[in-house]
């Protein structure tokens, strides 16, 4: 199926480039299908390339010899993953797979840098992604270190409040995947959310939280 050209423009990295640049970007890009639950990319494998969610909801995740999970980041439609692989040639630092049914564009590290070394305005891009990269890491290790389990739940639901507003996805985490993504076990979200909902912040309907304060949510989530 050919690339959407209009697409591509969305991506980040090349949203400045013209119309006859997107159409060569397009030839060098691969369009990918996954299923809920399909692996994408497995963590220490070599071969990285730039992936862009098209549509869909993927995790970045690494697993623990023991088997437990941690997510690092979900990634919504708009956003790439696989960065640093792409640039650099190492093995991919986490693994990723498809929370829902998604369509992800994929651009091989040789084209990749090739366009940056032509295009000047897709490095000054690729600086800006790798930035705000880092400066997510740096609160992922604020919100694991020094904050309390309900407050990265109220976090949580926060960050998939203001996804659903914008309307970049509608899926729903478990509390097994919400588990993932505090770091701790899916009973300790259980008991976070049975608290949340005792404030006030939150309703429980059919196992899914709705936010009904956000203001006393947001407090929460900053103790």
């Amino acid at each position: 199926m050919p690339i959407d050209v209009e697409a591509l423009r969305h991506i980040p990295l090349f949203k400045q480039l013209g119309q006859e640049d997107l159409a060569q970007v397009a030839l060098m890009t691969q369009e990918r299908r996954y299923e809920r639950g399909d692996i994408i990319l497995l963590e220490g494998d070599l071969g990285g390339a730039l992936h862009y969610v098209h549509s869909g909801l993927v995790k970045i995740f690494k697993t623990s010899p023991s088997g437990k999970e941690q997510v690092l980041t979900l990634i919504v439609p708009g956003r790439t993953f696989n960065d640093v692989p792409a640039l650099d040639g190492g093995p991919n630092p986490a693994s990723a797979a498809a929370l829902e049914p998604s369509v992800v564009y994929v651009i091989r590290r040789t084209d990749l840098r090739d366009l940056i070394m032509m295009r000047p305005e897709v490095a000054e891009a690729v600086v800006r992604t790798l930035t705000g990269a880092l400066r997510h890491l740096v609160a992922l290790v604020e919100d694991l270190s020094l904050r309390h389990v309900t407050a990265r739940v109220a976090k949580i639901l926060l960050d998939q409040e203001k996804a659903a507003s914008q309307s970049r996805n509608t899926y729903h985490l478990t509390q097994q995947e919400m588990a993932a993504l505090a770091g701790t076990a899916r009973e300790v979200v259980g008991r976070s959310l049975k608290e949340l909902e005792g404030t006030g912040a939150i309703e429980m309907h059919q196992g899914r939280a709705v936010v009904v304060n956000r203001e006393r949510l947001q407090l929460l989530a900053s103790e």
